[in-house]
């Protein structure tokens, strides 16, 4: 892959807290955070990147070039590779860091096998960043992408930069975020180096860099001397290592609602024709079960239901005799395939396109939401999920397919806001 350093622009910390102008990835941003992050700063990101002004594309563009005409955000003169720490403690107390650094990255075709994705993009979205690239030729977020370097080579380049005094340091949601700017040429030139020969997989972003990707198409067509060095070629991203210790990935939950004529009695015996149902009274005794496992498995929790149920596979059954779909092995036998395809859409009667119009189903991140769901009557049922591993993301991404929307959650999110590259000169 091609990498190239960028002239960041960053906060201007002389005029305003970085604590209060920070926000996460705008996919994430309920009405009520929304609303929260307007309050908190009259130049907090959220504007940019989700406003809630009628047209918020202008609206965007607007507040872009107020904000640097007055200081607010300054664009760096020397172009420089970012460097990230992201810090956060698990339940446990186990201190977790994820390193990476922030650059620009050649667009190409996914047909290229450069960059690879692994998640399916729905076309709203897509429509939806397409108007604010165009609105403000800006990327306000990094896509987050993975390489490989089991040799630890960038870090043993990097590392001796993280000892310096950050030039961001916040505290967003309980996780630590600390950025560098390296700007030496030569070190730069060893990274982009190092990095030629690998390929990046999406792990988080696949909107945005199919977005990118038609805003390249879209201004090669108006560009009548068009070379292929343009801004415009390349998009902002994180990097960092599938080897690295502080990858972390947690599992997204679903609830299933508003399903007509939903008979528990009958779906467990639907169920039971496939997976042996175990029982359970205690929520979190269910969750330990499922966490412990290691086949084929995921928990169910009914409304009006006192029992829950761990569900797995029955080992004389493989995932290639229920799942009736024309997909390749490494796709087939993952937990949310067998979820989305045998008992959501077979056994439950729900549509692809119903589930990626989220007609009857809703995706949550942690396991109390889910049973307080249903406990409450918010849902119909939850279906309590194991992480996808990273080896498995990364069969599926190699193999050049994708797997089922919200397979993975790649914790923590990257923050919005810290550094914003604009795609001129």
């Amino acid at each position: 892959m091609e990498i190239a350093p960028l002239r960041g622009v960053l906060y201007n910390q002389e005029k305003v807290n970085i604590d209060d102008i920070v926000a996460p990835p705008y996919d994430v941003i309920s009405p009520e955070q929304q609303a929260r992050l307007y309050d908190r700063n009259p130049y907090n990101v959220v504007r940019l990147i989700l406003g809630r002004e009628e047209d918020r594309y202008t609206s965007a563009a607007r507040h872009l070039s107020d904000w640097l005409r007055a200081g607010i955000l300054v664009r760096d003169e020397k172009p420089a590779v970012y460097l990230l720490t992201q810090s956060f403690d698990e339940d446990q107390g186990k201190t977790i860091v994820r390193k990476g650094f922030i650059a620009l990255c050649r667009l190409v075709g996914f047909e290229e096998r450069v960059v690879l994705p692994h998640e399916k993009t729905l076309a709203k979205p897509r429509e939806d960043r397409f108007k604010l690239f165009k609105a403000t030729n800006s990327n306000f977020s990094q896509i987050f992408s993975l390489y490989s370097d089991p040799e630890k080579q960038v870090d043993r380049l990097l590392n001796g930069y993280l000892q310096g005094p950050p030039v961001v340091d916040v505290m967003f949601e309980n996780v630590q975020n600390r950025l560098w700017r390296l700007q030496d040429a030569e070190k730069i030139r060893q990274l982009r180096e190092i990095m030629s020969p690998k390929q990046a997989l999406i792990a988080d972003g696949h909107h945005r860099y199919e977005t990118a990707l038609a805003y390249r198409d879209y201004c090669r067509a108006h560009n009548p001397r068009h070379t292929g060095n343009e801004p415009y070629n390349y998009v902002m991203m994180f990097f960092t290592n599938v080897d690295d210790e502080g990858l972390v990935i947690y599992p997204t939950h679903r609830l299933v609602h508003s399903l007509n004529g939903l008979m528990v009695k009958d779906f467990l015996e639907r169920m039971s024709q496939h997976f042996l149902l175990r029982e359970f009274k205690d929520n979190d005794a269910l969750l330990k079960a499922l966490q412990s496992t290691s086949v084929r498995s995921f928990g169910m929790k009914f409304k009006g239901e006192p029992t829950s149920y761990l569900a797995t596979l029955k080992p004389t059954i493989t995932a290639a005799q229920v799942v009736h779909d024309d997909l390749p092995k490494e796709v087939r036998e993952l937990d949310v395939t067998l979820l989305h395809s045998l008992v959501l859409r077979d056994l439950l009667g729900i549509s692809v396109e119903a589930q990626e119009q989220k007609v009857n189903i809703d995706y949550v991140k942690s396991a109390p939401e889910a049973f307080a769901a249903v406990e409450s009557g918010t849902a119909q049922m939850a279906f309590l999920m194991n992480p996808t591993k990273i080896q498995e993301v990364r069969n599926v991404a190699k193999a050049g397919y994708t797997m089922p929307q919200k397979s993975t959650y790649f914790y923590p999110k990257l923050l919005s806001g810290l550094v914003i590259n604009l795609l001129s000169d």
